[in-house]
């Protein structure tokens, strides 16, 4: 039994070794019965009376009936016994039928013991800080009595004889110390195979390829967010259908075993994948993932286009005359006349010209935005009708917050083309990363799972496009009772704060150039207490830190920060108090102290004006969809590719093929060039300001507010 047990142990060993362990559905018991009925009665004679044998040890039955039927798998998916050893002597006949029988079974859960079912085993003595615990008794020893011996017969008075019994070490990976029952612990991991399975049954490899190509397109709201799910579970479908089908249920368990997408398919994306795989029509399956989404938005995502529609949609332009309308390019000075863009409307009919400004040199000095307390403070539409029209020349103060109202106007090739939009010229316009103006990180926390309609939000990013800084940091919150939030202490009980985004490893979140993302986001004001929420960042590791920018946003105001250097330890950012239902900031960390370039200008100095106008919508008679203040800056050109025309704004007639001249304007863009026409735009309907530098009758610094 000794040299046995020997080499149960080293197989169990390598069995712990592939890191994950199981129970088959044969029982203890039958294991025993096999172990038992594979002896002959001269291997297994008796022992002390007629109803005992050699073999039949109450030590081994409770081994072998508690731990026979644990199993692993190997590389090739087979299941692997404790008892699959290679002994010639008399246990070779039920050492290998017990390991036929176990590994012919079906795995039925994983195996794992608790410390304190350990503890009341008769056991060898254990405490949790154990690196292997022992599972059995080793062995023995009985010294028998008189009356022992004359009862059996085979043995003499006072006789002293050691029993060897199976038995095994356990590393300490495989015993639970968290207090869990064990039927608790087996039923999350069987929960989670037989989910990860019906996932890998259900859902098809062609409709994982297609939900992330339509991610790609635009066609799901938020689709980002969950592109690396799908990106896992399509080399996992790869591999589940290469593999034969006697080995995929054991393929599930090693696969399914801690793997954080186990459930895929009950997600939210799962659920949608499993609506494509079982014939839901695309449109309509796209369409509800939308609704559920954002049920605001839902119309906005890009539809998913089939071939038929993208002939249909060739065949309508190219029969309309529209060819030459989509052949666009950017929009320069010299394109727009000073009668094309002089109908500015001021809200009671006055006609002004737009001014086109002398050629003022612009100053090199730079400011500190805190230069500008207390200036005057005047309305756009005040701006637009009483000062405007009496400047010579006007500079804007361009600042670091400013990085997403940089706009660049986009025109047609061939002037006397079709008018293509729902106004009547061939202008239209696209915000810095094709968006309407919108904040980048907070898009960027959208995109990554973060929540961003709550009433206060704090937000970092770093790690921006090509980036080597895969530094760790931390976004952290005190709150007024001193709580927390950061990456140990999530949420508050206090006020359900939350910091929902979690951010270690840049390298690995990094996708399409965009930065990673840390969020912290209070849901209700009738949460929150009243006080001082104190916001910085926390440098954890130093590993090529090359900066961050950060926002705090509540009341519908964005607070923009930049911090161009190495982070080291903590750096402040803001103090927002909320008293009696309202808050109030103290800036801790000033954006304007850093400069940096955009669309080749640098920030924190004024630049001058080329052009201010209104945007084309909003031309001439025109008077459609949301109006934007345009600010031309001189020298100032878009560093990425820009979008020459926006699905939403063409004209209803084109509107019926929007699927596919969505796609269209994504891939129909223009790259960066030396002659255009951009700047500074600000949408009506969002609260804004810029600061202003004018020449006229007489000089002076106003702020105007959008």
């Amino acid at each position: 039994m000794q040299k046995l047990n020997t080499q149960i142990q080293e197989r169990f060993k390598k069995m712990c070794n592939t890191g994950k362990l199981f129970r088959v559905a044969l029982t203890g018991r039958d294991i025993w019965d096999l172990y038992l009925d594979s002896f002959s009665k001269a291997e297994n004679p008796v022992f002390r009376d007629p109803e005992s044998s050699v073999h039949n040890c109450n030590h081994c039955k409770n081994f072998i009936r508690r731990y026979g039927n644990i199993v692993a798998i190997d590389e090739n998916n087979n299941l692997i016994s404790m008892f699959d050893v290679d002994c010639d002597d008399e246990y070779k006949i039920s050492m290998e039928k017990m390991s036929k029988a176990i590994v012919s079974s079906k795995i039925q859960d994983i195996f794992l013991e608790t410390f304190d079912e350990l503890k009341s085993l008769p056991y060898e003595s254990c405490s949790k800080s154990n690196s292997n615990f022992k599972l059995g008794i080793e062995k023995n020893v009985k010294r028998y009595t008189k009356e022992e011996a004359e009862l059996y017969g085979v043995v003499k008075t006072n006789e002293v004889r050691s029993f060897h019994h199976i038995n095994l070490l356990l590393p300490s990976s495989y015993v639970d110390t968290s207090g869990k029952s064990i039927e608790a612990l087996m039923g999350e991991f069987r929960s989670s195979k037989e989910v990860f399975k019906r996932g890998m049954d259900e859902i098809t490899l062609d409709t994982l390829l297609l939900v992330k190509d339509l991610i790609i397109q635009g066609s799901l709201l938020n689709g980002d967010a969950h592109l690396n799910k799908i990106e896992s579970m399509i080399p996992l479908k790869k591999s589940y259908d290469e593999i034969s089908s006697k080995n995929k249920d054991a393929w599930c368990w090693i696969q399914s075993y801690k793997f954080n997408l186990a459930k895929f398919k009950n997600e939210l994306i799962g659920v949608l994948c499993s609506e494509l795989s079982e014939g839901e029509e695309l449109n309509k399956a796209c369409n509800s993932w939308n609704k559920r989404v954002d049920p605001a938005n839902y119309m906005k995502a890009v539809a998913p286009i089939t071939e038929n529609q993208k002939k249909e949609a060739q065949k309508f332009v190219e029969e309309n005359d529209y060819i030459e309308s989509f052949d666009r390019r950017f929009a320069l000075i010299d394109d727009i006349k000073v009668d094309e863009i002089k109908h500015i409307n001021l809200g009671d009919s006055t006609i002004t010209i737009a001014s086109i400004f002398d050629n003022v040199k612009t100053s090199n000095s730079k400011h500190k935005r805190n230069e500008f307390k207390g200036i005057e403070e005047v309305t756009i539409n005040k701006f637009m009708k009483d000062i405007l029209p009496t400047c010579t020349s006007v500079e804007a103060f361009l600042e670091n917050k400013h990085e997403n109202n940089l706009v660049t106007l986009t025109t047609a090739k061939q002037k006397d083309c079709k008018q293509m939009f729902k106004w009547n010229n061939p202008y239209s316009w696209t915000y810095n990363g094709n968006l309407a103006g919108k904040s980048m990180i907070k898009e960027s926390v959208k995109s990554q799972g973060g929540k961003v309609d709550g009433v206060l939000r704090f937000s970092i990013m770093w790690s921006e496009k090509d980036s080597k800084d895969n530094s760790d940091l931390d976004a952290h919150c005190i709150e007024p009772r001193r709580h927390e939030i950061y990456y140990g202490n999530k949420r508050s009980p206090h006020t359900c704060g939350n910091l929902d985004i979690d951010i270690t490893n840049p390298f690995s979140h990094k996708r399409n150039g965009k930065g990673v993302v840390e969020n912290i986001n209070y849901p209700d004001i009738q949460n929150m207490v009243d006080g001082t929420y104190v916001f910085f960042i926390r440098q954890f590791s130093r590993s090529q830190s090359e900066g961050f920018t950060a926002e705090i946003e509540f009341n519908g105001e964005i607070h923009e920060y930049s911090y161009n250097q190495r982070v080291v330890g903590d750096i402040p950012i803001a103090k927002v108090t909320l008293k009696n239902g309202k808050f109030s900031i103290k800036h801790d960390l000033q954006s304007s102290t850093s400069i940096k370039e955009i669309y080749g200008l640098e920030t924190q100095q004024f630049h001058k004006v080329n052009v201010a106008c209104l945007s084309p919508n909003y031309w001439g008679d025109n008077k459609t969809g949301n109006k934007h203040y345009f600010f031309m800056l001189d020298k100032c050109k878009s560093n990425s590719s820009i979008k020459s025309f926006h699905s939403e704004n063409l004209e209803p007639e084109l509107a019926k093929h929007r699927k596919v001249l969505e796609v269209l304007s994504a891939v129909n863009i223009l790259e960066p060039s030396d002659n255009q026409l951009s700047g500074l735009g600000f949408n009506a309907t969002v609260k804004d300001e810029v600061i202003l530098k004018l020449k006229g009758n007489f000089k002076r610094t106003i702020k105007v507010k959008f």
